[in-house]
């Protein structure tokens, strides 16, 4: 088991996030996680994968009428390819209106918590007041979306990184990706006359198979794609991603904003948008970073539905070394700081 990176193969959603119950608050995991790269990779787990399951384990604790709206998690030891995840879900409030869990999750016993998160549910209520960034992503990303639809751009690639790219140009293959289609699209057009925190990601994901009506699944899935490729993306963005020397997860939270009937999968009536799509409506994905010091960066991200809702907003507190020890040496300063020379001057405030 050891060498075998079987979890990153199309599987349906619903599958992938099955767990087995081992008491009224204790769950294992089912499916093989996906692993970035496979055997060329980190040998490590998706992160969104225990992150969106931690979620679905505290959600069966929950009572009727209770949706999650944000969930808050922090990754404190690599996750294994081969041993299944142990959820334990410990009960901390159940109140009228929310509900908060906190669950921790481990794999070999001997090494401890390898992810732990605070889950805060909510009934659903109404407001006579709605307020909202409403974003027409064809229209804000008319220079690299004109004439597109999700299922034009090529699905993302497994390790969002150089070397990766051009081993999937020379081979033509790319890591599958369980759980979700995911694509990705090409936004040379958009980013290379702008500064690094003005460059955008844009991403277009759908689940795999249909999912049932509970809408905590719904929103599990929507956890699940928050964290693909996220740092590779920000190192992107600010020009290391071929030289980086470390990179993980450290703090990823999720909130969800508004109706849960916005963020729901599963074949949509309406053309509207070309998000649309009678085999399944897609959601939008915007990306990006906003700093990176002292080998840490920030990443955000806005979930968006078809008509423009903002649906959740995602931020990140990840690592991204790009030198050998704690002390950059001279060579490794001096190269940076001619990297950054060259960037574009900001393009807005």
């Amino acid at each position: 088991m050891e060498d075998d990176f079987n979890g990153n193969t199309y599987l349906p959603f619903t599958e992938l996030i099955r767990l087995e119950k081992v008491d009224e608050r204790t769950f294992r995991s089912r499916a093989i996680p996906f692993a970035p790269g496979g055997q060329l990779g980190q040998r490590r787990t998706y992160g969104g994968h225990v992150f969106m399951q931690a979620a679905w384990a505290a959600s069966q604790t929950i009572g009727d009428g209770f949706l999650l709206h944000h969930i808050s998690g922090n990754f404190i030891l690599p996750g294994l390819v081969n041993i299944p995840f142990v959820y334990k879900v410990h009960i901390i409030r159940d109140g009228r209106s929310y509900a908060t869990r906190i669950v921790n999750v481990t794999q070999a016993q001997e090494k401890g918590i390898c992810f732990t998160c605070t889950c805060s549910f909510k009934r659903p209520e109404t407001s006579p007041l709605e307020v909202q960034e409403r974003l027409d992503i064809w229209k804000q990303y008319s220079t690299v979306l004109d004439g597109k639809h999700p299922a034009d751009f090529d699905e993302i690639p497994g390790m969002d990184v150089p070397w990766y790219w051009k081993r999937r140009k020379e081979t033509g293959t790319n890591d599958q990706f369980p759980g979700l289609e995911m694509r990705k699209v090409e936004m040379e057009k958009y980013n290379s006359q702008r500064h690094p925190l003005d460059r955008r990601q844009l991403m277009f994901y759908r689940t795999l198979g249909d999912l049932k009506s509970d809408p905590n699944l719904h929103l599990c899935a929507h956890l699940y794609a928050s964290d693909r490729n996220s740092l590779f993306i920000v190192a992107n963005h600010f020009e290391v991603g071929d030289i980086y020397t470390q990179m993980g997860s450290l703090v990823h939270s999720v909130t969800f904003h508004g109706d849960a009937k916005d963020a729901l999968f599963g074949p949509s009536t309406h053309t509207d948008s070309p998000l649309d799509d009678q085999n399944g409506r897609w959601f939008a994905k915007e990306d990006w970073g906003s700093r990176m010091s002292g080998g840490r960066t920030m990443f955000h991200s806005r979930l968006f539905s078809a008509n423009g809702t903002h649906i959740a907003t995602v931020l990140q507190d990840g690592m991204i070394r790009v030198t050998k020890k704690p002390t950059a040496s001279d060579e490794e300063v001096q190269m940076l700081e001619k990297r950054a020379a060259e960037w574009k001057p900001r393009t807005k405030l």
